[in-house]
């Protein structure tokens, strides 16, 4: 009986190896291709540059009443040696929402993204939280808007009405530019400045930096993407090699 066991055990054995050996011959005749792992979520895949913000990343808003809505321009500066690419901006809801643009921005240019919360059926102390992916280091940037909103009684509310912003033009201390409005793209011609560098700024009817380009050789026509820019007056502060600074004012309209 002992024998017939140990006998047993040897042709499981065996049998154990033959198919190890086998399964080693059969795994040799495959090809085996190691994929290297994806990269982190924190990680762009491509070249990195680096963002500079002009003031904070969070705005403080104060106290409103239940219903306003409260915009802010965060103002920035790619001061990396690589074009900035944002790739997307999201809002904590859907009543934080964020505009910024979609072109490439050179490295030393300055540009903006302007949030607006729309505080209808809000209420209390509010944190207002909107992340900006782009080919950063980190990869994503979050801005702020704080701030509380007070229950007003419905008989209370009275709608705030928006003055026409092309109303604005008037009191502002620059010569109106025509064709006017625009809603995608402010078109300088500097054609008459051909070789010569320039400064060029765009500023909200407040005094608010909302892009800025440095020229080192003009060739034609200076464009700027305006989409994302609040409804509103705004001033493009023009200043040539060897010209006197000139300001033009031009209306953004949705």
């Amino acid at each position: 009986m002992k024998m017939q066991l140990k006998n047993s055990l040897i042709l499981t054995l065996i049998c154990c190896l033959f198919s190890v050996v086998n399964f080693a011959q059969v795994d040799n005749s495959i090809e085996v291709t190691m994929e290297p792992a994806p990269p982190p979520e924190h990680e762009y895949m491509g070249p990195i540059t680096k963002i500079n913000w002009e003031n904070d990343t969070e705005f403080d808003f104060g106290t409103i009443k239940e219903g306003e809505i409260v915009t802010h321009t965060f103002t920035f500066t790619n001061i990396g040696d690589e074009v900035l690419i944002i790739g997307n901006a999201k809002g904590s809801c859907g009543c934080t929402v964020p505009a910024w643009p979609r072109e490439p921005i050179p490295p030393g240019e300055t540009a903006s993204i302007t949030v607006e919360f729309n505080s209808k059926s809000k209420k209390g102390p509010r944190v207002q939280k909107v992340v900006i992916t782009a080919n950063t280091d980190p990869l994503q940037t979050y801005l702020y808007l704080k701030g509380t909103v007070e229950v007003i009684d419905e008989e209370e509310y009275i709608k705030k009405i928006e003055t026409d912003p092309e109303t604005q033009l008037a009191s502002m201390d620059c010569i109106v530019m025509y064709p006017n409005p625009t809603s995608d793209l402010l078109k300088l011609d500097l054609k008459e400045s051909i070789g010569k560098s320039a400064e060029i700024g765009i500023y909200s009817k407040v005094g608010q930096l909302m892009a800025k380009k440095s020229i080192d050789n003009i060739e034609d026509t200076i464009e700027f993407s305006v989409g994302h820019y609040p409804t509103g007056a705004y001033i493009a502060k023009v200043q040539v090699e060897g010209q006197e600074p000139i300001a033009r004012c031009f209306v953004v309209s949705k």
